[in-house]
């Protein structure tokens, strides 16, 4: 017998890569050798608005937060660690994720890892879909949530 889904959520988050929006900060950033094939070893801290739509200026539901760093010397691969901080009247609480994400992937999934407040105690699968590029500047992720009755 399968897990039931009990719960199914899309959202959309922007992530900003320059030092624009002093919300993202690059803590650490590898030799310039190895920054041009896959910024490997670099570690970028985010917080960034999480809105329903893929307008800039919607009216946020909450903010993305977290950290990802560039794990692989020969390609575009991450490990995400990060929260969506739910701020909305729909929404109260958190939803956590962890996992690779190989970022070459038109779609990737992470785990969710646990929530607070709607979503206390949360298991799940968060499906990433990279919605919108533009270089060094920034980059839209979609993400479908599953949440799933685990007991």
């Amino acid at each position: 017998m399968g897990a039931r889904v009990i719960a199914a959520f899309l959202f959309l988050f922007l992530i900003f890569r320059s030092n624009v929006d002093a919300a993202n900060k690059r803590i650490r950033q590898s030799p310039p050798v190895q920054a041009a094939r896959s910024h490997f070893g670099d570690l970028v801290v985010f917080d960034d608005p999480v809105t329903l739509d893929n307008n800039l200026h919607s009216k946020p539901v909450g903010r993305a937060q977290g950290f990802y760093i560039y794990d692989k010397k020969d390609i575009f691969t991450a490990w995400l660690g990060f929260s969506f901080v739910f701020s909305s009247t729909h929404h109260k609480g958190s939803l956590n994720f962890a996992g690779a994400d190989p970022l070459m992937n038109k779609t990737r999934d992470i785990s969710v890892i646990g929530g607070t407040g709607d979503f206390f105690m949360a298991r799940g699968v968060a499906t990433l879909m990279t919605d919108s590029f533009e270089g060094d500047v920034y980059f839209r992720l979609r993400v479908d949530i599953k949440l799933y009755e685990c007991w």
